[in-house]
């Protein structure tokens, strides 16, 4: 067992899902996120604060800025692979912003990680996510894009230009895409990986892309 599967085997032992707060680390309500913090997500004063902006002419809306609760989510769902982050995280999503209106024929998918950085934790967080979005839509959720092993190192920390240069050929479409798409992801930063998503997937035929991220830098 690597050493992910057995911290997570222990923490399920000794906190159970719902008895303590992803948030606060207080005693919860057998909900994974206490009342106090479930009040704070939801009326922060942020709700409905849908930050839109336009990469390669694809609308790509962000609910909030990654601080607070919802970064401490956020780093729950990616580093621990926890799916209970995944749950409230997406209903952060919801409701979608008014102007946005997705037909039954849509299909939610994600941004891949490495099968190298996805053996490591697990289980890929970003999936996840999709999974707990999408059945809140009672919409289709499939992997649309092929993560290459290119080598590259983590986003993290670099620069717009070496971000760039290390996704370049990451992505490719999986099949092709005659459908309107929604890519969702945690957080939005430089804007770098999700070019390379849309460009795969039109790549793939994709004509209605619609990107949708939790969180965003700023």
């Amino acid at each position: 067992m690597k050493y992910s599967q057995w911290k997570r085997a222990c923490l399920d032992v000794l906190y159970p899902e719902g008895a303590v707060c992803l948030g606060c680390g207080r005693i919860s309500d057998g909900n994974c996120l206490c009342p106090d913090c479930r009040r704070d997500l939801r009326h922060a004063g942020m709700l409905y604060a849908w930050d839109r902006r336009m990469l390669d002419g694809v609308p790509v809306w962000s609910m909030r800025l990654h601080e607070g609760l919802a970064r401490t989510l956020v780093l729950k769902l990616k580093f621990d692979a926890d799916a209970c982050a995944a749950e409230a995280l997406a209903d952060i999503l919801l409701p979608l912003p008014e102007e946005l209106t997705l037909s039954p024929d849509t299909v939610i998918t994600w941004v891949p990680m490495p099968a190298s950085r996805r053996r490591e934790r697990c289980v890929d967080h970003a999936h996840l996510l999709a999974q707990a979005f999408a059945g809140r839509l009672r919409l289709l959720c499939r992997p649309l894009l092929l993560r290459r092993e290119t080598g590259e190192h983590t986003q993290r920390g670099l620069s717009l230009d070496r971000r760039a240069r290390n996704l370049e050929k990451a992505y490719a479409p999986v099949q092709r895409i005659t459908f309107p798409v929604v890519l969702v992801d945690d957080v939005l930063t430089s804007g770098t990986t999700v070019r390379r998503c849309i460009a795969a997937l039109r790549q793939g035929g994709a004509k209605e892309i619609v990107v949708l991220t939790v969180t965003h830098a700023g």
